[in-house]
């Protein structure tokens, strides 16, 4: 059993033909044909049969591909890794976070701390918290923030841990008329043009507020990323909701408020596989970012 051959089993179940196959590793046809054979041969039973002008599993064929899909997974998951360790001379560290966490989170003080560790390449990437689970899932990243626990990681293979709780609050320009109220109803946000981040945790979060408020926002515009609704306050046409420890280079023009009404608190979530290779560094990983929430409840 080679690898090359659970790599042409993955490609068969992706693609069902054995020219696409051939094309995609950079061989002849006939090459591909004598490793099914061969693999056939090997477990004793049919794992291919043609229908309608494509190649598909058998019975047999479906499981293995279920471990041969594993095997191809991590032999590429190690290949990039070292590939990474030997241009740069240091291992990656992949830190894949929503935007939402990404503005709370990684302020300078942040980076002060990451930069202390010297064997390691810090690269932060940021994405949907579906996108940056199924990187989580193939090895691509390291460790995720997001605001929902995906359904999948309640599995074994891993862990999470809350990271940080945060009240949702109001922003809004600083030269409207609500601005100046000492105390703003819920029922006056009504009709008010907003513009709200669409990242699901806190758009679950928003619609709990609006329930239990009897409200329901007039949202005109949205975004997935924090500084642009903060921008959009600035020009003085809308107002947003964000987490309380939302911060910015500069709210000029924004007055921020804890949302009116009953609070509503956002959930922030750090998750790793069971099975990450280097447990004590993700422990210092985790470490860090305790120590930074800390800074950041402070500020």
């Amino acid at each position: 059993m080679s690898l090359l051959k659970m790599k042409i089993i993955v490609l068969l179940e992706k693609l069902k033909k054995v020219t696409a196959v051939a094309e995609e590793l950079g061989m002849k046809q006939p090459t591909v044909s004598f490793h099914m054979r061969r693999l056939e041969e090997e477990w004793g039973v049919p794992l291919f049969e043609m229908k309608t002008g494509k190649v598909m599993l058998t019975e047999a064929g479906r499981l293995l591909h279920h471990y041969a899909e594993q095997i191809d997974r991590t032999y590429t998951e190690a290949q990039n890794r070292f590939n990474s360790h030997k241009e740069s001379g240091r291992h990656p560290f992949v830190i894949g976070c929503i935007d939402a966490a990404a503005t709370i989170l990684f302020q300078d003080h942040w980076f002060v701390q990451v930069s202390e560790i010297a064997d390691r390449q810090f690269t932060f990437i940021t994405g949907t918290s579906t996108e940056l689970f199924d990187k989580l899932q193939n090895g691509s990243v390291d460790l995720i923030i997001t605001g929902t626990l995906p359904v999948q990681a309640v599995q074994a293979a891993f862990q999470q841990k809350l990271l940080l709780e945060s009240p949702l609050s109001l922003y809004m320009p600083d030269q409207h008329a609500l601005a100046q109220s000492s105390i703003v109803p819920s029922y006056r946000l009504a009709g008010i043009p907003f513009m709200l981040l669409n990242e699901t945790s806190l758009q679950e979060t928003i619609k709990l507020w609006e329930i239990s408020e009897r409200v329901t926002l007039q949202t005109q515009w949205s975004t997935d990323r924090a500084q642009l609704a903060l921008n959009a306050v600035q020009s003085g046409l809308c107002m947003t909701i964000l987490p309380s420890h939302t911060r910015s280079h500069s709210l000029e023009g924004v007055k921020v408020i804890p949302l009116p009404g009953q609070a509503h608190t956002w959930q922030l979530y750090s998750t790793w596989r069971s099975d990450y290779w280097n447990p004590s560094l993700m422990q210092r990983m985790l470490q860090l970012l305790q120590e930074n929430k800390k800074q950041i409840i402070r500020n």
